[in-house]
């Protein structure tokens, strides 16, 4: 059995949640969950590493971490942010990154800001996030603003009961197995008066004002030291957010699994990536 523990790690504005795995005294490995899911992403993972410290957080607005302000959008660089003041408040100089989806993103961002705190990188079904080209600029900013207006007055839809919630997940856009989605939702699920409610903040919905452009991007990536491996799925998203960056990494190792967008839920595929990431103790 892994040895789990759950703390809070308090950063200027915000706390944020964290569950650890594995060696106390192993090399730290952050862990990035993707967008709308939790710390719980990695569970699969955490059964399998030997050696290895495993930190895997809920990101800001999700699972059981802080909200932003009502006011403030929810961009992906200010994750960025949070994640160097987590560093410093676990007083970790080095760490290496493991990232799915949107976490993917944001590791590879750090990695490209700060090259010298990151040793290597896993960055399962994700290198970078969703685009808006420069001359499109305008006219995606008016379509965002008219949808944040629409969105505003939107409330979750409750569900019944806990087992509807666990259904709603299994069969989602990106589907996953009873007990990926049972791991999910103990942590990112509230009951309340009116049902079961998603605890993730719903401004997370909410249309990006603004993005990246994708030169913008791939100066990220140009700026990547580490070591990294990048996870594409036989079923997954490669051809929109992975493969048009592959090129502008200097160090670089592709894995291709056989799964879908969530494939690092599932145990075969969940015990391999393990086996890498204990190469790192």
């Amino acid at each position: 059995m892994v040895i789990k523990t759950e703390f809070d790690i308090q950063i200027p504005n915000y706390k944020i949640a964290a569950v650890e795995y594995g060696d106390p005294e192993g090399f730290p490995v952050l862990a990035l969950h993707g967008w709308l899911d939790n710390a719980a992403s990695f569970f699969g993972l955490a059964q399998n590493i030997k050696g290895i410290r495993l930190i895997a957080i809920d990101l800001i607005g999700h699972g059981r971490s802080d909200h932003r302000p009502d006011a403030m959008p929810y961009y992906i660089w200010d994750n960025v942010t949070d994640l160097h003041a987590v560093l410093d408040a676990l007083s970790l100089k080095k760490v290496s990154l493991i990232g799915h989806s949107m976490g993917a993103g944001i590791a590879m961002f750090f990695a490209g800001a700060f090259p010298e705190k990151v040793a290597r990188l896993m960055l399962i079904e994700g290198v970078a996030p969703l685009y808006y080209e420069e001359k499109l600029l305008p006219k995606l900013l008016a379509t965002a603003v008219v949808k944040r207006s629409k969105c505003a007055s939107r409330m979750l839809r409750p569900y019944a009961t806990f087992e509807d919630a666990i259904q709603a997940r299994m069969n989602g856009r990106w589907p996953v197995s009873r007990e990926a989605a049972e791991a999910l939702l103990e942590r990112g699920l509230s009951k309340t008066q009116r049902g079961y409610i998603w605890s993730n903040d719903p401004k997370l919905m909410m249309p990006s004002l603004v993005r990246f452009s994708s030169s913008q991007i791939s100066s990220f990536v140009n700026s990547v030291k580490a070591e990294a491996i990048v996870v594409r799925g036989t079923k997954g998203l490669a051809d929109s957010i992975i493969n048009p960056w592959l090129d502008d990494f200097c160090n670089l190792e592709v894995m291709d699994m056989e799964g879908g967008h969530h494939l690092h839920l599932e145990p075969k595929p969940a015990a391999l990536l393990a086996e890498r990431i204990n190469q790192w103790a």
